[in-house]
């Protein structure tokens, strides 16, 4: 780390404090809502049940209840609810309560003065119950509990938070797309419970729990560690960009980039595991980095071991994370195989260099057997530690194992399709987003939505600048650009040979060491023709303002729906 940090001044410093400020500012507005409910009613046998007086006659509109996750709960089940009618109860409409935190709502149009809430499933749980008469928004008042409640927990406890109900139920409240996985998950793996979601490592969910510890199990709960871990890749591509290319505006212009990157913005507002990796697979190529470029055998043992350890470290967090840092290990491993081949190549002809040579080379394998199998291994094993403990899971070892067999057969034999799957080759192009959400019951003409795709004027260009930046970089001999170049190889390539369905968001990865190709690119142009400065300005301040146009449909923000359909640019821009 202290090598990442040499040679800064005090204007590197302001700079990422500002972009970090600025980041920050924008994603944690709107992020969710602190307000969910927390405390439940469990009736404990099927059948139970409690009566709801209303205190006079009520045109109910709608019955709104929150499914949220308890502890060492059961989390599915059904409740039916009855109005009184004539003295005997009528069969109203039916709660189904799933595990997951999110606030559902059903049509009850109906007049009545007294319910009956019936448990059809034993251990089943209702966090609280809403309703709402005709014609109003807000949470009817003077409403108890009578009837024989259950013994376990107050009945209480389904009226005890209305202050936490929104009648138009939205990601500010709830899980959207695959939060019902991970968020769950992180949430279980808090408590000690059995994990829902084991087709990934557990590092990311301990991460997004980490976040639920903190501010609790409510949207910005399970959010924040994402948004933090975004936010603090802006510094990495900054220091990154700082060994890469001379002078402070280029590694402010890789660092923006990243910050208006629609998916970078979608993928760290959302409690999904893809952030954590791709910060790590980022922080591990800028240690190898200062090992390939600068790293020799004569250089003494701190200077090459140190950004070894360190590579091998956040190899061993990202793979904990996600798979897809084994492709980036890969790379890595590469990179060193090439420094240590120039590194003897240096030596022939030397009988004293190549004496200490040899000397060096055992030490190293090492070294590297140390970084890159020993310190990952135990990370990966550590990041076990909450599925060991689950309480009464008696898990072992060989349970790890087979949770390894597992993922490998899941993901390289899944077959289903998706609409919203699409080809490796189509990523760069911007074809296919991933529909995280729409809202739903908004006033006519209105529309709520978050999408996860790239920024098309950094994505369109990304490519090509890729190409231009390998070629220059060959021709100059410039060692730095090879580790981006073998780190974008090794991040997207792999996909090529993958057969299960994937998505756009796959190519996430690669984007960082795309950027860096585009800022080289940049600066090439720039020392060439001192006028390109204009056009690079021009075309950073082109992306921002496209962050700001899509803005409202990578953030959820509510809109006219005339506004979103004139940013679908594309038929198969579906959002």
């Amino acid at each position: 780390m202290k090598a990442l940090l040499s040679g800064l001044q005090a204007k590197d410093l302001a700079i990422m404090a500002a972009m970090v400020a600025g980041y920050l500012l924008v994603a944690l507005c709107n992020l969710g809502s602190f307000n969910v409910p927390a405390t439940s009613w469990q009736p404990l046998q099927k059948g139970e049940s409690l009566v709801i007086d209303l205190g006079r006659q009520v045109n109910l509109a709608r019955i709104y209840y929150y499914c949220g996750i308890d502890r060492h709960h059961s989390q599915k089940g059904t409740f039916s609810l009855a109005y009184e009618r004539d003295g005997r109860f009528q069969p109203l409409i039916m709660l189904e309560k799933d595990d997951c935190s999110v606030w559902k709502y059903r049509e009850a149009a109906v007049a009545a003065s007294r319910l009956r809430l019936t448990a059809d499933t034993p251990g089943a749980t209702l966090n609280e119950l809403v309703l709402v008469e005709k014609g109003k928004r807000t949470p009817l008042t003077g409403v108890a509990i009578s009837g024989r409640p259950a013994a376990n927990a107050p009945p209480g406890n389904l009226l005890d938070e209305q202050q936490t109900f929104a009648y138009v139920p939205s990601f500010r409240n709830g899980f959207y797309f695959d939060e019902v996985y991970h968020g769950r998950t992180a949430f279980e793996h808090l408590h000690r419970m059995e994990p829902f979601e084991n087709t990934h490592p557990p590092l990311g969910k301990v991460f997004i729990a980490s976040g639920i510890a903190l501010c609790g199990m409510n949207a910005v709960g399970w959010r924040i560690a994402g948004t933090l871990f975004g936010a603090a890749l802006l510094p990495v591509m900054y220091l990154f960009a700082r060994k890469l290319f001379d002078g402070a505006f280029f590694a402010f212009a890789a660092a923006f980039l990243v910050m208006v990157d629609f998916m970078h913005f979608t993928q760290s507002r959302i409690a999904l595991i893809d952030i954590f990796a791709v910060f790590f697979i980022t922080l591990m190529y800028a240690f190898i980095h200062d090992f390939h470029v600068n790293g020799s055998f004569s250089g003494g043992w701190r200077q090459t071991a140190r950004p070894l350890l360190l590579a091998g470290a956040c190899f061993g967090l990202g793979a904990a994370c996600k798979w897809i840092a084994v492709y980036a290990g890969a790379g890595v491993a590469l990179l060193v195989g090439l420094q240590v081949c120039r590194s003897y190549r240096q030596s022939r002809g030397e009988p004293e260099r190549s004496r200490f040579f040899r000397g060096y080379l055992m030490p190293l394998l090492w070294v590297c057997s140390v970084s890159f199998v020993l310190i990952p291994a135990a990370i990966y094993l550590l990041s076990y530690i909450p599925f060991l403990l689950v309480d009464g899971g008696n898990h072992g070892i060989m349970d790890v194992i087979r949770n390894q067999r597992y993922m490998f057969a899941y993901h390289s034999g899944l077959t289903a399709t998706h609409p919203f799957a699409s080809p490796w080759w189509s990523w760069p192009l911007d074809l296919t987003p991933v529909w995280f959400y729409t809202g739903a019951g908004l006033p006519p003409g209105r529309a709520s939505t978050i999408a996860s795709f790239g920024n098309p004027l950094i994505w369109w260009t990304g490519i090509p600048a890729v190409i231009a930046a390998a070629v220059i970089a060959l021709r100059k001999r410039e060692r730095g650009m090879t580790v981006i170049t073998v780190g974008f190889i090794f991040q997207y390539l792999p996909w090529v040979f993958v057969t299960r369905p994937a998505f756009i968001y796959h190519f996430f990865s690669a984007v960082p060491f795309m950027i860096f190709s585009q800022v080289y690119v940049m600066e090439q142009a720039m020392a060439r023709w001192p006028k390109a400065r204009y056009g690079v300005v021009g075309y950073l301040a082109a992306a921002g303002v496209l962050f700001a146009v899509f803005y409202p449909v990578l953030s959820g923000m509510e809109v006219s729906g005339g506004y979103v359909a004139g940013l679908r640019w594309f038929k198969t821009w579906v959002f």
